[in-house]
């Protein structure tokens, strides 16, 4: 696979794993200058593939990563 088409699987990934969470979810990312971001506005900043969306799709993926392993080591 090429490395976009990648990418976009891993942004795709994250934009599904966000529609799973609750509208009413709310998430400040620190120093990113905006308070508090909603499900749509991560939405939104992974799509457009902003600083924080490349950040969001880290932690998605991160996330899934060490669900993983710990579903491995408890077998």
């Amino acid at each position: 696979m090429k490395k976009e088409s990648i990418d976009e699987i891993k942004k795709q990934i994250a934009i599904e794993r966000l529609r799973q969470t609750p509208s009413t979810v709310r998430i400040s990312f620190g120093t990113s200058g905006v308070d508090f971001m909603n499900r749509d506005e991560m939405i939104e900043q992974v799509e457009k593939d902003t600083d924080i969306g490349k950040k969001i799709i880290k932690i998605q993926l991160e996330y899934l990563k060490s669900f993983k392993e710990s579903i491995v080591k408890a077998d």
